[in-house]
């Protein structure tokens, strides 16, 4: 794994932490929006390793 793929999966972790606290003070909207910054952090490196195993699915045939 590369190191944005690194730094995706620790962005997504963490921002589901705040998210969490954000939570626990009672602003749910700010925690929403958190969360979804989270989901696309998660989204993008799933689209990434996807990619990469697509690519080498492509190669193997």
């Amino acid at each position: 794994m590369k190191a944005l793929d690194y730094f995706l999966i620790i962005c997504a972790i963490a921002l589901l932490g705040v998210a969490y606290f954000i939570s626990k003070e009672g602003n749910a909207e700010l925690s929403a929006l958190v969360s979804m910054c989270a989901f696309a952090c998660s989204g993008a490196f799933g689209a990434r390793i996807g990619g990469s195993i697509h690519k080498k699915n492509q190669e193997n045939k």
